[in-house]
Order: C-alpha cells, then structure tokens, then sequence
C-alpha cells in the first residue's frame, strides 16, 4: 500500500508525511524528518477509504537521505506498531485483500531478465525484488558488458540505469535496436530525477518504460513483468547479405507473407524498415530531411551490405502510403525512362560502402 496520509509527532510539532510500506506489524514512512531510533511518536494513518488508525509508533530503523539515493529510494524510517490489537484487525483484512487483487502477471517460466547498473548496492537490489517473483537475472556493471552477452542467449526484458558510463541508456536502446540479438527486446529505464525532456529523449530511442527514482520493489516488478509478458513473442532474426539476396525481392517477400517487423540495412550507414501486414510504413535513418518514400526509392538501388529481419508487431504512422509492387514499379519507370536516380546514401547504385 503506498501513498497512504500519516502524521507522527515531532518535538517541533506535527509532521505529515506518506507511507511507502505497510504491514500488519509495521509501516515506513517516506520524511526526512527522522526521529531517533528506538523514539515512541504518536502516529495517525489514513487508509484509503478514509478511516483513521491511531497507534504508537516505536522507530525501528532509518534510512538517511545518502543510503536512499544510492538504492533509488527515499528517505524515511520504519515504525513498529503499538496499540489495541483490535485496531489492526481491519488493516489487516485490507493488506491481505490488496494481496489477492495483486496486478503483477505469472511469469512464464525461465523468463530471463537483464539488469545493467553500476551502483553495487542497487544492482543487487535489482536483482533481488525481481529474483523473487521468478526472474532469471543476469546482472552486470556496465550496458556494454551487458550487450557483450547477449551474443548467443536472448533475455525477455532489459533493466537499466538511465546513467551510465561509458554507454548511457540511450545510447543503450539504440545499440540494441542494431543488435542481432536484442533487438526488439523491452527495455526499462532507471533515472534519478528524471525531466520530461529526458524521458521524451528516452522514448524517441525506443525505451518501452522508465521508471525515475525513489522507486519501489512492488512498482519495478509490475511495470518489468508487464513489458517482459508481451501479448506477441518476437522471433528471431532473417539475416543475410544483398548480395545473396536483392532487397527488392526480400521486400516484394515480405508483402506477399504480409510480414510484420523491422528491417534493418546495413550499407556503410544504418536504416530500419518498419514493416506491417508486409506493407512499408516508415524507414528511419539516412538523409533526415527526405521523405519516408523517397527512403525507400533509394534502397531499391542497394546491392551491397546486410539485412536483418525482426518478426514483430509494429504500430507506427504509415508514411509510405504505397505497397511494394507499387513502388517497385514506380522505381523500374524512373530506370526506362532514364529519369535520374536518387542518391544520397552509401550504397547505392553498386557502389560499394567503403
């Protein structure tokens, strides 16, 4: 239960503050405004539907606002409960109502988890609160250490630290939507006092959620398990070179299995092809300031490089508008009436990427 109201007694007066956990022996309070271990205070709870719970309070343990930082949590104290039994007894029936109605979903089982965080405490922490509801975590320093094992196995979800040296979390999503392995794989962002520009920064990079601190255990593992749960499992990637195989076929391809995924084209820059139902709704990279069309023209003309396919759901705006077979024939029309290519991209017009 968290964010309850509840108001203990200072010498200076009363403080209100609000709840990041209870139990039916025991509450922490989220404050700065510690008391002293072992210090009785006369506390006053607000459940949520209203009703008041006095009790005693007996300060257990603290937590300063330096140990909270580095564990991504907030500052508060821990209260034991002291009072007339009978005055727990409703708290108690709603803890364990709450527990029932818990929204963290079953987990398959072996479902893998990857955490990247430099801070050892939290890490291990990490570890723990998602360990604990079945996770299999693998656990590591840094986001390039991370991706360095993710050659061969393939986690259902990625946890990381928004900061992080020498790879940041942005630069985390978009190493792995270029990686063979990771790509398509949830990733889940940790960030101290996050900005809205910041978490606008990380969703533009394809971060799936982030999470900006204190946060809890029960949060964490809710919002991990709900991304790492996806309705469509992703398969794994079609890789090859456009040498072997043209990219006018493998798109004419796409269309007629109606695929769904990302393409991603590798041609001494990098471009991904958002495909679905096999129709091209967007490419994103190259020339910036092109069209998404104009995109796709310039790549009828690659004969170079590599492609990696992602089975996928995609839900993106379709700025294309054409099918393949049209744009293949717009393409051949430009090519017999001598009409001049569109280049720009490395790659082109069999030209090898240096």
């Amino acid at each position: 239960m968290v964010g309850c109201r509840i108001e203990f007694q200072r010498p200076a007066g009363p403080v209100v503050a609000e709840t990041e956990d209870i139990s039916p022996r025991g509450v922490f309070v989220r404050t700065e405004e510690l008391l002293p271990i072992g210090e009785l205070t006369r506390v006053r709870l607000t459940l949520p539907d209203g009703k008041e719970i006095p009790f005693l309070g007996r300060v257990m343990h603290i937590r300063l606002p330096s140990a909270a930082r580095a564990l991504a949590r907030a500052a508060g104290m821990g209260l034991e409960l002291r009072g007339e039994p009978a005055a727990f007894r409703e708290l108690a029936q709603l803890l364990e109502a709450m527990q029932r109605e818990s929204t963290v979903p079953e987990l398959p089982s072996a479902t893998q988890a990857l955490v990247a965080e430099p801070s050892a405490e939290l890490r291990a922490r990490l570890v723990n609160c998602l360990s604990v509801v079945g996770f299999q975590v693998s656990a590591f320093e840094s986001a390039l250490e991370a991706v360095s094992a993710c050659a061969i196995w393939r986690p259902e979800v990625v946890v990381a630290a928004a900061a992080m040296q020498p790879m940041n979390g942005i630069e985390l999503a978009h190493a792995m939507a270029e990686h063979t392995t990771l790509s398509g794989v949830p990733l889940v962002l940790l960030g101290g006092e996050a900005s809205d520009m910041l978490r606008l920064e990380a969703y533009r990079a394809g971060v799936t959620d982030f999470i900006p601190s204190p946060f809890l255990d029960d949060e964490l593992v809710i919002r991990v398990s709900r991304v790492a749960v996806p309705g469509a499992q992703v398969t794994p990637a079609l890789r090859g070179n456009l040498q072997d195989v043209g990219i006018a076929t493998l798109l004419s391809l796409f269309e007629f299995e109606r695929k769904s995924g990302v393409l991603l084209l590798r041609a001494g820059e990098l471009l991904r092809v958002f495909l679905a139902d096999g129709s091209i709704q967007k490419v994103e990279g190259g020339d910036l300031g092109s069209s998404s069309t104009t995109r796709v023209m310039r790549i009828f003309d690659w004969q170079h490089g590599r492609f990696e396919f992602t089975s996928c759901p995609v839900a993106v705006v379709n700025e294309v508008g054409s099918s393949t077979t049209s744009l293949l024939l717009e393409h051949a029309r430009r090519r017999d009436e001598g009409l001049p290519r569109i280049s720009g991209i490395s790659g082109i017009s069999g030209r090898k990427p240096r």
